[in-house]
């Protein structure tokens, strides 16, 4: 099977009701990883946090996202700057655990830089002609930010994060996610495929039995409904359930009050969003939590799932008493979702694997998958999938 060909999958670019799944030799392959990383993660905007996690000058916090370290500061200005993490003089890393500082100083050799990049400070290079600070400050990736969200693109040509997303604030503006506050934020090291634990995210058939002990009920209930949006030309969809009770806390426990003026599709119920490539947002009638499924390697996922809540949830009286609610909930759904995702990945390794069919309820992993293929095989598989539907 040549993983390089566009005919390979042209079952996969079929209408959803004909089409098979993706080879799984796509989600195993070290030379098909590799190629995602040059067409997907180092062209197109990634989530890498919150603006709340760098509340003051000075504070910063590490992302390591497909290989490249990255310090996310902010400034003495207040504005947040991505930076690599690496010395200009001879590449050393600069720093390794999130934190706040003045300088940042390199533990090599003592070149040192200011909140904002610049170079301040050199040691030992009195006699070295035409070395202009200014030249040599941090390499700086570009940044900017949507409702409280912190994104970078490697490439700095890209379109801007505006142009990126297109009308996702038509489904997610009343939410005022950016008022709200980041209370945890947890890592999972999973062991799949980054495009698997993706695909897991937006299609509900697996509840009942993955989740037969938290969440299960949903799938199927009475009260809920499903909703499946495709959000281009914007680079997201959204699972949508239809419900009138938040799905952020376990059937019996107590939660927050709804809230307030939301309205569309976020007044109607729970949104998951997953905006491309691996970041899930999942936008409930009292809170907010979201999870960025960062890939390390082919056969490894970083899942860092993070819990914000609004600030009238802090003020509430029993708010020590509730939240404890809202982990439970989370820490279990997301410990289920990693155990089954890790068992999906033994048999996809497994040689004689084959293509399966798409439920109609996978709408959202047929349309995931293809957007993946088109930037593999870029603007021609684009028109190929267009006539395919």
């Amino acid at each position: 099977m040549d993983l390089f060909d566009p005919n390979t999958y042209r079952a996969v670019r079929r209408p959803l009701t004909q089409a098979e799944t993706l080879p799984t030799q796509v989600y195993t392959s070290p030379e098909f990883y590799q190629r995602e990383i040059e067409t997907i993660f180092m062209k197109y905007w990634n989530c890498v946090g919150r603006e709340d996690y760098i509340k003051n000058p000075g504070e910063y916090f590490i992302r390591e996202l497909v290989g490249t370290s990255l310090i996310i500061m902010r400034g003495n200005d207040g504005k947040c700057r991505a930076f690599l993490n690496a010395c200009r003089h001879r590449g050393t890393k600069l720093l390794d655990q999130d934190g706040r500082c003045n300088v940042i100083q390199c533990p090599y050799h003592g070149w040192s830089y200011g909140v904002d990049g610049r170079l301040v400070a050199f040691n030992r290079m009195e006699s070295v002609e035409n070395l202009a600070p200014k030249d040599y400050g941090l390499v700086e990736i570009k940044l900017e930010t949507w409702s409280g969200f912190i994104f970078v693109n490697f490439d700095p040509d890209s379109i801007s994060l505006k142009q990126y997303l297109g009308n996702i604030g038509r489904h997610t503006d009343s939410y005022h996610f950016e008022e709200m506050v980041t209370i945890r934020r947890k890592e999972y090291v999973v062991r799949t495929n980054w495009k698997a634990y993706v695909e897991n995210s937006i299609e509900p058939i697996h509840l009942p039995l993955v989740h037969g002990k938290t969440i299960g009920h949903v799938f199927g209930s009475t009260n809920a409904q499903w909703e499946l949006i495709d959000g281009r030309p914007g680079n997201f969809v959204i699972q949508h359930t239809i419900t009138d009770r938040s799905r952020a806390v376990l059937h019996n426990d107590r939660g927050f009050a709804n809230l307030p003026n939301l309205t569309g599709t976020a007044a109607e119920g729970a949104q998951y969003v997953l905006i491309h490539p691996c970041t899930v947002i999942g936008g409930d009638l009292d809170i907010m939590w979201f999870k960025q499924m960062q890939p390390d390697g082919p056969h490894m996922v970083r899942n860092i799932a993070a819990l914000c809540v609004p600030k009238s949830a802090l003020e509430h009286p029993d708010y020590e008493e509730i939240i404890p609610n809202y982990l439970k909930r989370m820490d279990m759904v997301v410990n289920e979702d990693s155990a089954i995702a890790e068992r999906q990945f033994e048999g996809m390794k497994n040689p004689l694997t084959r293509p399966g069919r798409y439920s109609s309820y996978e709408k959202l992993v047929h349309l995931f998958d293809n957007w993946v293929l088109d930037q593999v095989f870029g603007p021609e598989a684009v028109a190929a999938r267009a006539a395919a539907e």
